[in-house]
């Protein structure tokens, strides 16, 4: 039996193995009145009882799923490869319905009481001890749930604060920018990164995307939120730049931000103050974005185009009609939605889907990036399909900007003759 160190040095090793890998869940799954069942049938029973749940624990758990025990009444489960919350869960209740069954013992049959709590990596933590700490409260939560089945969720956060905070941190620089990369599949070199912002504020904690990101755009930040991503990004692509003269920019943007009088100008002089050519970044918008106001939509992004600067639709294949403007939107790349990547796995259609949206960019002489790869099955079968670009957690997850031009300019120096 490990102690709490031990078996948090293990979690450690372990989360390392499945980093960049699909999510994995951290499972705490805990027997009630373990001390209760050791002073009423005394130690031997309780020992019994302890070892043969464990045994049971193994038998439902895969094989490259991990066990630690922790303590007389704890044990610790990592679930790597998984497809998701709902994925766990089901895990989850069948790691439930194994261990309450009733256990044969010397003195008679005992009936177990088992409570699960999970926590998601990386969406509820990356560390050993935040992802236990958090499994351990939704073990609280278990013992009032039927199912005896609890995964942390966040606490909900006030949208007046989250949109008061936000134009605080926005004015003070508090944000951070990561950037994952993308990478080209012909020779499997990194040719771009794609910023994106992330917020971690002193009360609210490390604010979800998606929250932060909704609100700006409810709020009219959107616009100071993205001048806040090309600047630093481009400062950023502006060192990158030094090790990889080639290497580009991806920033998503809104059509609020698109449309806003002399944002084409603003991009433009942003991009001549770090030094950064036009062709060093890439916009991306939505395709369902685009289809609100087509025609506007098409003149901006094309005087975008004529300076340099390249154009992607982002999100492909989930939009309305975009197959109808395809042909004369000013674009230069597709990037395919990580939904359709997700199901090539095991859905057949969704291959042919993917294949054909490839077939289609190609013809039109459209590059294209798949998104979400998460797998060497689906990076297999987009090589296949002839799949141009890659991007997802297979190819590195999202990393702080300073720590990507850290790695960069630090592999540089390793090669460089007479060091």
């Amino acid at each position: 039996m490990l102690n709490r160190a031990q078996a948090f040095d293990a979690l450690a090793r372990l989360l390392t193995q499945v980093a960049g890998d699909a999510p994995a869940a951290v499972l705490l799954v805990r027997v009630q009145r373990m001390r209760d069942i050791e002073l009423s049938f005394g130690y031997e029973v309780a020992e019994s009882l302890a070892h043969e749940l464990e045994r049971r624990l193994r038998d439902v758990l895969r094989p490259g799923d991990t066990l630690v025990r922790t303590g007389e009444s704890d044990l610790l489960v990592l679930l790597p490869h998984l497809h998701g919350r709902a994925h766990a869960a089901l895990a989850a209740a069948k790691i439930v319905r194994a261990l309450q069954a009733p256990v044969s013992t010397a003195t008679g049959d005992v009936h177990p009481l088992v409570l699960v709590g999970g926590a998601l990596c990386p969406e509820d933590g990356d560390t050993p001890e935040l992802l236990c700490r958090r499994a351990d409260r939704a073990c609280d939560d278990a013992a009032v749930n039927v199912e005896r089945v609890a995964f942390w969720r966040a606490p909900p956060i006030p949208l007046e604060a989250v949109q008061a905070a936000l134009r605080a941190a926005i004015t003070a620089n508090q944000l951070q920018l990561h950037l994952q990369p993308i990478q080209r599949m012909a020779d499997g070199r990194i040719v771009s990164y794609e910023a994106l912002s992330r917020w971690t504020h002193p009360v609210l904690g490390a604010v979800p995307p998606a929250l932060f990101i909704g609100v700006a755009e409810r709020s009219g930040q959107i616009v100071d939120l993205t001048r806040w991503t090309l600047n630093v990004g481009l400062r950023h692509l502006a060192e990158l730049r030094r090790v990889d003269p080639e290497v580009r920019l991806a920033v998503n943007l809104s059509v609020e931000v698109l449309q806003l009088p002399g944002f084409v100008d603003q991009v433009f002089d942003l991009m001549r103050l770090w030094c950064v050519p036009p062709n060093g970044l890439m916009l991306e918008v939505t395709e369902s974005a685009l289809m609100r106001d087509v025609g506007q939509c098409e003149r901006l992004l094309a005087a975008l185009r004529a300076g340099g600067v390249r154009v992607a639709i982002d999100d492909f294949g989930t939009g309305y009609s975009s197959m109808a403007y395809l042909h004369r939107l000013p674009v230069d790349t597709l990037k395919i939605d990580r939904s359709f990547i997700q199901e090539m796995a095991t859905d057949a259609r969704a291959r042919r889907l993917v294949g054909t949206m490839i077939e289609l960019a190609h013809h039109l002489g459209l590059g294209v990036v798949a998104e979400g790869v998460e797998t060497p099955e689906s990076l297999a079968q987009l090589s296949a399909l002839g799949c141009d670009h890659i991007q997802g957690y297979l190819i590195g997850r999202p990393a702080a900007a300073e720590d990507v031009v850290a790695a960069a300019l630090a592999s540089v120096a390793a090669v460089s003759p007479g060091r």
